[in-house]
């Protein structure tokens, strides 16, 4: 879709933020398919000539929302890092992950992920955009001689991540960012000794 390609003006970008904010409010309360385009101008405090400047429809903010969380999640995780050093697991400490603030500071819209009505295709995303980032972004360097490497170790990886954050959220955020970084750090160690970040 070619309208978000072009440069936006601060006001239009806070504009759309604000429109995305309500969407996610609005389907934390009464699920995706229960949200009209109406409840989203609505609870911006916005008119429909508004949204229609920024938005197509329904599916668009959807669509938008959905690519800017996914990029999110992959450059939150890269952003400590500088490219082609090696990072030693023994190095890392409680704010290594940028990725698990990230999610708390978002909770609404991560709570998504735990709703029946919600966003379609939404649970594959967080596994999917942890793996694209390993498996683009990440080699690791195991204990012993393990291939640690291969799509399929990175797929669990992948999923083993996901599944304990969503299971953070499930449990209501109830540890710290930092706590759940450290749990993250522990099981790393157990099988790698550093990585070097692409």
């Amino acid at each position: 879709m070619g309208m978000n390609k072009e440069k936006l003006s601060p006001q239009a970008l806070r504009t759309k933020q604000h429109f995305k904010q309500a969407f996610t409010e609005l389907i934390n309360e009464k699920g995706y398919s229960h949200v009209s385009v109406t409840d989203i101008v609505q609870r911006a405090a916005y008119n429909r000539a508004t949204f229609y400047l920024h938005f197509l429809d329904k599916p668009h903010i959807t669509e938008e929302l959905k690519q800017e969380m996914f990029e999110q999640i992959k450059r939150k995780s890269m952003e400590r890092y500088t490219p082609g050093k090696i990072i030693t697991t023994e190095s890392l400490d409680t704010d290594s992950f940028e990725l698990v603030s990230f999610i708390y500071d978002n909770r609404s819209f991560f709570n998504l992920y735990l709703m029946e009505d919600t966003i379609p295709g939404l649970h594959q995303d967080l596994p999917k955009a942890i793996f694209e980032l390993l498996d683009e972004q990440f080699t690791l360097v195991a204990k012993g001689g393990h291939d640690l490497n291969s799509k399929k170790f990175k797929l669990y990886m992948a999923h083993g991540t996901a599944g304990l954050i969503l299971d953070w959220a499930r449990n209501g955020y109830c540890e710290s960012p930092r706590e759940i970084t450290g749990e993250l750090i522990n099981i790393l160690q157990t099988f790698a000794v550093g990585f070097r970040v692409e």
